[in-house]
């Protein structure tokens, strides 16, 4: 090992970042940590920001609306218990199910059948992309199609069903986030009242805002275990591993990509990775959200081989953002790499900035990020880009009105490009979905969105000071928490939210990182 590093100092950039590294330890910025450091300790601020971070989430400790919630059900569970739903034929097949003879030779076999509902329900959405995929393109259309709302609506009947069953332990199920979640959707049944020329087009819209966020109240009543949580952690993981790999592949390979994805002034750019996403700036966000799991993951499992293995699936997946050539995805890395540095390991800063500058030195990506201050993207984005887009968005919102917006699935998103209802304006996205949700539902849809966004970045800091003494879950809960936050600054350049599994798949791991803070009965300190 001591031979390995002599050879690394003796080279000219081991020399370099020797150097650097001393240079650093001796200037006065390297002083300005440590010096507030000291003072935060003895600060006012930190005991106001403490108190207010580590009081107890009412929504579990025996708030009004629990014991609403609960006296609710318990009357529901005395009115099923007199038609013995144990008798059912759902039932029955429930516990021929469970008696079954299980194979007991067979690895993957013994996995499967260890599995509890709830894993399987957890599992299959965590693999709701690639079975996404698959069905779309093996299997009839109309299977491909309608799958996930109906197992959306089964996962609902199925969870009713087990808290309606005398047996089952009647825990309490709110979060912090489940007021926030109803005003939002309290407002937009009140905008599909007030804003609706076209009904049809307003419940499609309403739809597709908001169908796909309720996978959070889903995921918050099954993670309850250590044991689920870590398996859709390591899902998610196995699943950004397989999609960096393939993407990396594809530019490896020079898969050819549409020419309208790259701009005729952008020289040297060959392709832009897809995946099984088709879309690069869709696989960048989820490396985005990926990546930083992974790389919490490492911090967190036990043994070199493991660590290795979760880093190199965390640096796999950067590499393949980069070869997105997603400037909104870049960003949206550095902001996830930036504070996941800053909440598990401040180290990664100078390895984050190395890897950048490694980046800036390649050509197809300097002239990428080099194109943003010519007078041709200027030029571009004024007559057809983004600044025009916005422009003309926030100007039809304002001429309309701008308290209650334009309408749901009536400019800006996918609802409005199928149906294009009126012929004297300009359809096409807004790619920026917090500008879409102004123009759509106005200052009271946004405020409303905006106070979702901001209760779960609340309670995700709620989540990382509570558990900040246990290794393994503050990890895992920092990882989930970069991810999160890449994910809304790339929104800001993109209609992330649009696509069903990216919205499905934030609000699920919103849900799993509470999960980590206050669900989990059975946690250990990891290593």
């Amino acid at each position: 090992m001591s031979q390995h590093k002599s050879i690394w100092r003796a080279g000219i950039l081991g020399r370099f970042c020797l150097w650097a590294l001393a240079c650093a330890r001796g200037s006065k910025p390297a002083g300005f940590w440590p010096f507030w450091a000291r003072q935060y300790q003895s600060s006012r601020f930190r005991s106001i920001w403490e108190r207010a971070l580590g009081r107890p989430m009412r929504a579990t400790d025996g708030s009004g609306f629990v014991g609403l919630t609960g006296r609710i059900w318990f009357t529901l569970r005395r009115w099923t218990a007199a038609l013995h739903p144990e008798k059912s034929l759902i039932a029955r097949a429930g516990n021929a199910l469970r008696t079954a003879r299980r194979p007991r030779h067979s690895l993957l076999g013994r996995f499967v059948f260890s599995l509890k509902r709830e894993d399987i329900i957890l599992c299959v959405f965590c693999l709701y992309l690639p079975l996404e995929w698959i069905l779309r393109a093996y299997a009839p259309a109309s299977v491909g199609r309608l799958w996930d709302h109906l197992f959306l609506v089964f996962c609902f009947l199925l969870i009713a069903l087990w808290k309606l069953n005398p047996r089952t332990e009647c825990l309490s199920d709110a979060t912090p986030l489940d007021g926030p979640f109803l005003l939002f959707l309290g407002i937009g049944v009140l905008l599909v009242g007030v804003v609706s020329p076209s009904l049809p087009v307003a419940v499609e819209g309403w739809r597709a805002v908001y169908q796909f966020m309720l996978w959070f109240f889903v995921v918050a009543r099954l993670a309850r275990t250590r044991r689920a949580v870590w398996l859709c952690y390591v899902l998610f993981v196995s699943l950004g591993l397989f999609l960096g790999l393939h993407g990396v592949y594809q530019y490896v390979a020079g898969v050819p990509s549409p020419a309208s994805w790259v701009s005729i002034y952008e020289e040297g750019v060959r392709t832009r990775a897809f995946s099984i996403v088709g879309s690069p700036n869709i696989l960048g966000c989820l490396t985005v959200m990926l990546a930083p799991m992974a790389a919490g993951l490492s911090y967190a499992v036990r043994g070199a081989g493991r660590k290795l293995l979760c880093r190199a699936a965390a640096g796999v997946m950067c590499v393949c953002c980069v070869v997105t050539f997603s400037r909104g995805a870049w960003v949206g890395m550095a902001v996830a790499v930036i504070l996941f540095a800053l909440l598990r390991d401040r180290r990664l800063l100078l390895l984050g900035g190395a890897a950048a500058l490694v980046g800036f030195m390649i050509p197809e990506i300097m002239n990428r990020i080099t194109f943003l201050f010519t007078s041709d993207f200027a030029r571009n984005n004024a007559t057809a880009g983004r600044g025009a887009r916005w422009e003309y968005g926030i100007d039809l919102v304002t001429r309309s009105n701008p308290v209650f917006g334009f309408g749901l699935g009536r400019f800006g998103g996918a609802v409005a490009m199928r149906n294009q209802t009126l012929e004297t304006i300009n359809y096409f996205y807004m790619d920026n979905y917090y500008l879409k949700t102004f123009v759509e539902m106005g200052w009271l849809g946004l405020g409303g969105y905006l106070l979702l966004l901001a209760a779960t970045i609340w309670n995700g800091l709620r989540v990382l000071f509570r558990v900040r003494k246990h290794n393994e879950r503050y990890s895992l809960a920092c990882g989930l928490f970069a991810g999160l936050a890449g994910v809304l600054v790339h929104c800001y350049f993109e209609n992330i939210f649009e696509v069903p599994y990216m919205n499905a798949y934030f609000w699920g791991l919103a849900a799993l990182l509470l999960a980590i803070g206050w669900r989990l009965k059975d946690t250990k300190t990891g290593g």
